[in-house]
């Protein structure tokens, strides 16, 4: 069995010791692949003295998150991995955490360990917010049917000693992903540079009916606070906002417009603290989503096929 773990670095000097001598622990043996987006400071050059181990993939410019992850799993695939985590350079992966996942693979769904925050006291914030467990079905689909579904920490606090929950989105700083899936689903989407990505992902999930399961035990250190770089995150929230319903394959051009209207909605009101939540900004906005007409129905029809795309 050969795990490949996929990291994308940028100016990650502040975490990358610590993610990378977190990884020589892992009681399952893993291969490190590390695509740098062109970083300014030493950490690639900090990887090549000090992680021999690791194949350091140096890119002449920033790829962003989801085209660098997708370089890294091309050539993980290539050299015939078995699996692939993808893991945020601020991420510490803890020494049983594939011990524990494996044993819940079912051969194509999407696995997750817990993400704790950076000392590992409590959840990662953004985490315990946006992680929710089906309640009545156990399928990934739950949340799009608008089937009833609970906060994750409610559910562990109710019901504990489950070995695995069958949840909606999880932020992609820690995913483990079977070979199968990637060849069924494929890589992230190109349109999205930074943010999003990890959720449009998740639309495709539900719509080829992948399973994305928590097993609790298994811990993630993710040492953030709330989005990482606050600043590029609120930069373009409404513009990613409206691509990304643009993009949900699990939506008709009914279903998006009324999700653009209630965007449109929310820029009228006075108490939202998003900056980019403005009339003028969803104007810009939509111009610039609409621009990319040609590139959605190609991504939408993509998308929809069974197959590896956009790797």
């Amino acid at each position: 069995m050969k795990v490949y773990v996929i990291i994308v670095t940028y100016n990650g000097m502040r975490w990358i010791e610590r993610c990378l001598s977190a990884l020589r622990l892992s009681t399952v043996p893993v291969v490190p692949v590390i695509v740098d987006n062109a970083s300014t400071d030493a950490t690639p050059d900090f990887i090549a003295e000090h992680f021999p181990e690791a194949v350091l993939m140096r890119q002449h410019r920033n790829l962003g998150f989801g085209q660098a992850n997708n370089v890294g799993l091309r050539w993980a695939m290539s050299q015939g991995g078995d699996w692939f985590l993808l893991l945020n350079q601020d991420a510490y992966l803890q020494p049983d955490a594939l011990e524990l996942l494996l044993p819940h693979a079912d051969g194509n769904s999407l696995l997750s360990p817990l993400h704790l925050n950076g000392d590992g006291t409590g959840l990662d914030a953004m985490f315990r917010q946006g992680t929710m467990v089906n309640t009545c079905r156990r399928d990934a689909d739950a949340a799009i049917a608008g089937l009833p579904v609970r906060p994750l920490i409610d559910a562990l606090l109710l019901d504990d000693d489950r070995p695995c929950y069958d949840v909606t989105e999880v932020c992609a700083a820690c995913w483990l992903m079977p070979r199968a899936l990637l060849e069924q689903v494929g890589g992230f989407n190109p349109l999205f540079f930074h943010y999003s990505e990890d959720n449009n992902y998740y639309h495709r999930l539900v719509f080829h009916h992948v399973r994305v399961l928590l097993v609790p035990k298994a811990h993630v250190w993710h040492d953030r606070l709330i989005h990482g770089n606050i600043n590029v995150y609120n930069a373009r929230k409404l513009y990613r906002d409206l691509l990304l319903t643009a993009c949900d394959i699990n939506r008709g051009a009914l279903s998006i417009a009324m999700r653009w209207l209630r965007r449109l909605y929310l820029c009228y009101r006075r108490d939202l603290p998003q900056g980019s939540y403005h009339p003028g900004g969803f104007l810009l906005s939509s111009v610039k989503v609409l621009f990319l007409w040609r590139r959605l129905k190609h991504s939408r029809r993509v998308e929809r096929q069974v197959g590896p795309s956009w790797l």
